[in-house]
C-alpha cells in the first residue's frame, strides 16, 4: 500500500462554501439571494399575472 502522498490531489470542483463576510462575493450572493426570496420564480410571477389578467376580463365581461 501506498501512502497518501503518493497519490495526485483533486482540487474542488464546486467549492462548497460561502464567500467571506463583507466581501464583494458576499454582497452579491445576499442580494441574489434576498431578491429570490422577496419575487420567487420568474415562473411564478407570470402566473399571476394571467391569472390578474383573466380575473379583470372576467368582471369586465360581467358588469357589461
Amino acid at each position: 500500500m501506498g501512502s497518501s502522498t503518493s497519490k495526485p490531489r483533486n482540487g474542488h470542483k464546486k467549492p462548497k462554501h460561502l464567500p467571506k463576510v463583507g466581501s464583494p462575493a458576499n454582497e452579491r450572493w445576499e442580494h441574489e439571494t434576498r431578491k429570490r426570496q422577496d419575487f420567487g420564480s420568474g415562473v411564478t410571477a407570470v402566473i399571476i399575472g394571467v391569472i390578474l389578467v383573466a380575473a379583470l376580463i372576467g368582471v369586465l365581461v360581467i358588469t357589461l
